[in-house]
């Protein structure tokens, strides 16, 4: 007799191969780690959309509140704008009632232009303390210098050269100038000043925060080693108009 090995099929009745356990086992596992690595994968989208949501929330929050104060320093800048145009108005009509009280006033006395006392010493504290208003007056006249030359009728002008466009009174005879400079950045003074031409060395001058009123009193020699010309004593004292 001969006998014959017996065949072993390694495919189904279908013709498919067949799928051993161990096989099933690894489908099985990498099916469970692809839904693990996907379910890991969407809540950490998740976080970070809740996470943008958060950022958007804030930066809203903050552009809110930066439209808050923007407007806040708005209503505040035309607050001041407004309040300075007030002040303007206040100050012009000042400058209009002292005009109308000196026009009214003896030229030997009197509140806005009060005569000078022979006592140099004596403070007279009207005469001190009152101001003109640049822009309401066209004459200031100088009087009772000790430099007799600086006496006189001093015009509104408008400067020409390096200061272009500065207001000054120029001396109606002669070159002498009463002008206003902010010293500081010169090591002097901040004041108005009477000298021989505008911009010159000073030969008189009053200490003054602004060029917008001109003080009438309390005028003194200027006497300063790097940038004078001083002038005789007495100090000249001023008064509106001619």
């Amino acid at each position: 007799l001969k006998l014959s090995r017996p065949k072993v099929n390694s495919q189904s009745d279908t013709g498919l191969p067949f799928i051993t356990q161990a096989m099933a086992d690894q489908l099985q596992h990498m099916k469970l780690s692809l839904k693990e690595a996907m379910q890991q994968a969407e809540h950490g989208i998740e976080e970070r959309q809740k996470a943008i949501k958060t950022q958007l929330k804030l930066i809203h929050q903050e552009r809110a509140l930066l439209g808050a104060e923007r407007r806040q320093v708005e209503d505040e800048r035309m607050s001041i704008v407004q309040q300075q145009t007030d002040l303007d108005t206040k100050l012009a009509e000042l400058g209009e009632l002292r005009l109308e009280m000196a026009a009214s006033a003896p030229r030997t006395g009197g509140w806005c232009c009060p005569a000078r006392t022979e006592k140099l010493t004596e403070l007279d504290v009207t005469s001190d303390m009152t101001l003109v208003i640049v822009s309401a007056v066209e004459v200031v006249t100088v009087h009772g210098a000790g430099t007799h030359d600086v006496n006189g009728m001093y015009i509104k002008a408008m400067s020409d050269g390096q200061a272009q466009g500065e207001v000054y009174f120029r001396k109606s005879d002669g070159g002498k100038a009463l002008y206003y400079m902010d010293g500081a950045a010169y090591g002097l003074p901040s004041a108005w000043y009477i000298a021989d031409v505008h911009r010159g060395q000073g030969m008189y001058f009053r200490t003054h925060p602004d060029e917008y009123s001109v003080p009438l009193g309390a005028w003194q020699v200027f006497d300063n080693e790097d940038f004078s010309n001083p002038g005789s004593h007495p100090p000249p004292f001023l008064e509106v108009g001619s």
